[in-house]
């Protein structure tokens, strides 16, 4: 998936590394490094897009030199202590789609049981979910990154979240 306007400004992108990339430089140079602006930390890798999900859908580009941006908070680590990842079922793969389904989870105002992770917390729901989304989502990403429409990303959470407590025997 190539980016033709950068997902923060909107405005054409003309620079080819900018194009890969999906951000023009002066929103990359604001808003890519960790510390740069007030909540940043605790993104994946430490170069996140300050962008909410909920705006941008999920956004996931790599750069020239194989390093990832993304708009994902790094909430919990369960598999990947070095980052997220996409294109295959690995570890980083794995980490990615638990927070993506962590961070939906919480945009929802769901409260449910807590479980320990190898750093962190993370909702049930959202461990028993993570790989069914991996699989969906994750996985079928082309190594250069992508996409994930916000309201595709919730719809989806929706529909598994009532099938996982319609298997727990709780009518919703």
């Amino acid at each position: 998936m190539i980016a033709t306007h950068c997902a923060i400004c909107g405005r054409k992108l003309t620079n080819p590394i900018s194009v890969r990339m999906g951000i023009g430089p002066i929103c990359a140079g604001k808003y890519s490094r960790r510390g740069d602006l007030p909540g940043a930390e605790g993104f994946a890798d430490g170069r996140a897009l300050v962008s909410p999900m909920s705006v941008t859908g999920i956004y996931m580009r790599r750069a020239d030199d194989g390093s990832v941006f993304t708009n994902v908070p790094h909430l919990v680590v369960h598999h990947s202590p070095t980052g997220f990842e996409w294109g295959y079922g690995g570890s980083g793969p794995s980490d990615l789609a638990l927070n993506i389904c962590e961070a939906l989870l919480r945009q929802r105002g769901y409260k449910g049981e807590r479980v320990q992770c190898y750093r962190g917390k993370c909702l049930r729901m959202a461990y028993g979910l993570h790989t069914d989304f991996r699989d969906q989502f994750i996985v079928p990403l082309p190594h250069e990154g992508g996409n994930i429409p916000h309201d595709v990303a919730q719809g989806w959470i929706t529909e598994k979240m009532q099938e996982l407590l319609l298997q727990d025997g709780i009518y919703v």
